[in-house]
């Protein structure tokens, strides 16, 4: 069983491409219409997407609307981000945009991606450095509850401290 990675999408373009992507998201094959491999090959996924498996749809949700241009996409990936079938997807579709951020709790890791700004930067998360939270962008903190999971963190970790 992979690590789970949570992802949160902001794409952009035209009304047909984006009801598209919408549509194969609601059919679990959002990363098999950004960048298609055919019959699933883990290397072939890992290659393309740069995770191992398609989205399912049981584990996604979606807003926004085709018609403004706009749709917001939350699901997880396993292992990592799909940061690669972005890349693919945008390469060639000039006309599309994707902003996306991610983190990986299992791994310890936390990111960004923008195809418009070519950013795809991810951070290390280390509760046990007490100074964590200076190498990660305060946007990233905020949206995935950082300071709260730290705080969480602590809290276990200075209890189990009491019990020796």
């Amino acid at each position: 069983m992979p690590n789970w990675c949570m992802n949160t999408v902001t794409i952009r373009g035209t009304t047909e491409k984006l009801q598209a992507i919408l549509d194969a998201a609601k059919d679990d094959k959002l990363l098999e219409h950004l960048v298609p491999i055919g019959e699933w090959e883990y290397g072939k996924a890992l290659e393309n997407w740069g995770t191992k498996w398609d989205v399912n749809q049981c584990d996604a949700d979606w807003t926004g609307s085709p018609d403004k241009d706009e749709i917001y996409l939350n699901f997880d990936t396993a292992w990592g981000p799909p940061t690669i079938a972005y890349d693919n997807y945008t390469r060639d579709n000039e006309d599309m945009q994707i902003e996306a951020s991610y983190y990986e709790p299992g791994m310890a890791f936390i990111g960004e991606y923008d195809s418009e700004l070519d950013i795809d930067i991810s951070h290390e998360v280390d509760f046990s450095d007490d100074d964590w939270d200076e190498y990660i962008p305060d946007n990233l903190i905020d949206d995935w509850g950082l300071a709260e999971e730290y705080a969480n963190w602590k809290e276990y970790n200075d209890e189990g401290e009491d019990d020796e």
